[in-house]
């Protein structure tokens, strides 16, 4: 019975930290996009993460509350005196927790966009680098505009990059100390990665002629993750296609 319990409350724990990952990884996926300058791709990215952040809410709601719940019960068993010694390893589950068994970012950690690094290289050398991001004069070169939106963007993905590492943290918090309402996290999460698609859908329409022509120049990799699976279950089904029609 209390070896059950501790499988549900290992199992309770990494259900909720996959819950704060997959969120994370939305936010991540909005940034790659940002960077690839593709504003339909973006506005995709957000309605995913509404959806992820709205299934995310119901479902940690209960789970935490469960989680909770067994760790009360074991804190309470011991005190008692219900359980037995060789249970009292369980009872500090109301404060010890099971290390993050899950991906925690790992997906943020992959190989960054070396063309797109090049090319914002390049823009670089033929501009002052200056402390602010002050808006160029609209008759200011192309290669001033460019660096401009190149580090407006940048700040931009690099606060979606904190914003996906605070989602974690807050995920772990929750775990650990009970000390977060994870579901005003995660629409919290939502909100300013709104805000910040907004702000750089307002640096696309600055100059929508230079942003289409960089688009391309970092393709997504969640992109590519995808096309891979789809490419694989194509090939199972062309496989129970072809079995089906020889039977």
């Amino acid at each position: 019975m209390h070896y059950d319990a501790n499988l549900r409350v290992r199992e309770l724990t990494q259900n909720i930290y996959d819950i704060g990952d997959e969120i994370a990884e939305h936010i991540d996926h909005v940034a790659q996009s940002m960077k690839d300058w593709d504003p339909e791709l973006v506005e995709d990215c957000l309605l995913e993460l509404d959806e992820i952040v709205h299934e995310g809410r119901q479902e940690v709601r209960p789970q935490l509350s469960e989680l909770n719940g067994l760790r009360q019960a074991f804190v309470s068993g011991v005190r008692s005196g219900q359980m037995s010694g060789s249970t009292r390893s369980y009872s500090s589950l109301g404060q010890t927790n099971f290390a993050h068994p899950g991906r925690t970012l790992s997906f943020m950690h992959k190989g960054k966009a070396v063309m797109a690094d090049a090319v914002a290289s390049d823009d670089k050398n033929e501009c002052a680098q200056s402390g602010e991001l002050v808006e160029p004069e609209s008759m200011a070169s192309t290669a001033t505009w460019r660096l401009w939106m190149r580090q407006s963007i940048e700040a931009m993905t690099a606060e979606l990059d904190e914003l996906a590492e605070w989602v974690v943290g807050q995920t772990q918090a929750a775990l650990e100390a009970q000390s977060v309402l994870l579901p005003q996290v995660y629409s919290k999460a939502r909100e300013q990665t709104i805000e910040i698609a907004g702000r750089f859908g307002a640096v696309i329409d600055r100059q929508p002629e230079l942003a289409q022509g960089m688009r391309g120049e970092a393709p997504p990799p969640f992109l590519q993750d995808r096309a891979r699976i789809e490419a694989v279950l194509n090939r199972i089904q062309q496989r129970r296609e072809a079995r089906d029609a020889a039977v």
